[in-house]
């Protein structure tokens, strides 16, 4: 049964991912739509530049308060031999 949880746990943290990601490919062909052709891609740049800076602030902050644990814990004590 404790499997079950897991994996459902996994699926539905999977799914929510899915669906961010989702979001934002559709906010940037809204935000395309409301911009003229030759700012089209700045925008782009501007979308992917705050997609990255905010993956990176999730891992960095959001995992530790979601999970209670560092994201890179697994890293570090998985090296020691």
């Amino acid at each position: 049964m404790e499997a079950l949880k897991q994996g459902a746990d996994a699926l539905f943290i999977l799914l929510g991912a899915i669906m961010v990601l989702a979001m934002h490919a559709g906010f940037a062909f809204l935000e395309l739509g409301t911009v003229r052709r030759k700012n089209q891609v700045n925008a782009l740049v501007k979308i992917l530049v705050d997609f990255s800076v905010s993956t990176v602030v999730y891992f960095v902050v959001g995992y530790a308060v979601a999970y209670g644990t560092t994201f890179f814990v697994g890293a570090v004590s998985g090296t020691s031999t």
